[in-house]
C-alpha cells in the first residue's frame, strides 16, 4: 500500500506543493494513491505534474 508524505512544511495542498509517494509498484499506482489522497482531502481539482521518480524508489508529484 502506497504512503504518501506532503513535502510542504504547513501541509498545505496547493499548486506548487510536491508529494512524496513511497511504496508504490509503478508510476500509475503512485498516480492513483495520490488521486484518492486529493480526493479524501476534498482538493479534487488540483492537477498533477508527470511523476518523478528518485533514486530511492519513491515518486515525486508536483500539485499544479
Amino acid at each position: 500500500m502506497p504512503s504518501i508524505t506532503n513535502l510542504d512544511e504547513t501541509g498545505r495542498l496547493e499548486p506548487g506543493v510536491v508529494l512524496a509517494v513511497s511504496g508504490a509498484e509503478s508510476e500509475n499506482d503512485a498516480i492513483l494513491a495520490i488521486e484518492n489522497y486529493l480526493r479524501v482531502n476534498l482538493k479534487e481539482h488540483l492537477e498533477l505534474a508527470v511523476p518523478e521518480k528518485c533514486e530511492n524508489g519513491i515518486y515525486e508529484v508536483r500539485l499544479e
